[in-house]
């Protein structure tokens, strides 16, 4: 009769943990259980210029929290440079903002180093937390001209980028306006 070992556990248990994470991952699901507003907030980007919360009222905007360390972010790069150049001439605006990812000046670098196009920021932790709790990297907000998040994509995998695209085609439309509180 087979008894397994504490090795045997032990590998079991690590090959599940492994499919957990990569699941999680790969998941890409959109939730807002409730209105949540764009915090305010300021930020550097790594062009010099400074982007408000302020700033995005009356534009329907995505921002991307992403990391350079982080395998899922950078397979969107791409992808993301095609949204950002179709869409900005739109007036959609597109914003990487970059957590744990090093200095401005690294964060310069690696953004040379893979092409992206639309602007980026090195998020201090302060800044993170200034936009409560993002699950994991990517996590991608599209917020609405009134500053609301229309929809959190956590994660990446199939269809974040037709769901992405439908969104922003629906708010460019008129649809999802929550009137100003």
């Amino acid at each position: 009769m087979y008894k397994p070992d504490i090795t045997s556990h032990l590998r079991v248990s690590l090959a599940l943990a492994f499919t957990v994470v990569l699941s999680i991952a790969n998941l890409c699901h959109s939730a807002v259980p409730r209105e949540q507003r764009l915090p305010n907030f300021q930020v550097t980007l790594v062009n010099g210029n400074t982007l408000k919360s302020r700033d995005l009222l009356g534009k329907i905007t995505v921002i991307d929290f992403w990391g350079t360390w982080c395998p899922p972010c950078l397979k969107e790069i791409p992808e993301y440079n095609a949204f950002y150049r179709e869409f900005k001439k739109k007036g959609v605006g597109f914003y990487g903002l970059a957590a744990e990812s090093g200095t401005m000046a690294d964060l310069r670098d690696a953004a040379n180093r893979l092409k992206i196009d639309y602007p980026v920021a090195a998020l201090t932790d302060e800044e993170l937390d200034a936009f409560g709790d993002i699950p994991v990297f990517p996590t991608t907000w599209i917020v609405n001209r009134n500053g609301v998040v229309e929809k959190e994509l956590v994660g990446s995998g199939p269809g974040k980028l037709e769901l992405l695209r439908s969104t922003v085609a629906r708010l460019l439309e008129g649809g999802g306006q929550k009137k100003k509180q």
